[in-house]
């Protein structure tokens, strides 16, 4: 089971990653000057994790684990994804988190 505590650990190591704060004030991290993680927080309190990708088929390839991945928003060119931090595992977290980084590096240019 993964927290935000993990997020920091593992964000905060990748390359120009940088501790930063949405509009709401929730905590993020950011690569250049966009957030590739960041913390928001179900109606029952439960930290969900907002990342990004570059995925095109996100959507189906997550559709089995819609008690794991909340939401997904599609755009032009990257994808949005909500997970709920507590079901997903350390090492699935540190895949999320360096696809995310890779994905909001890219736009940093």
């Amino acid at each position: 089971m993964a927290t935000w505590d993990d997020v920091e650990a593992i964000a905060g190591a990748l390359p120009g990653a940088a501790i930063g704060r949405a509009p709401d004030d929730a905590p993020t991290y950011t690569v250049g000057r966009h957030p590739f993680a960041r913390l928001r927080w179900s109606d029952e309190g439960r930290e969900i994790l907002q990342f990004w990708t570059m995925e095109p088929g996100i959507g189906e390839i997550l559709a089995d684990r819609r008690d794991t991945f909340v939401r997904i928003d599609s755009f032009k060119v990257k994808t949005s994804v909500w997970a709920r931090l507590d079901r997903l595992d350390v090492q699935e977290l540190v895949e999320i988190l360096a696809e995310s980084h890779r994905a909001r590096r890219g736009v940093a240019r």
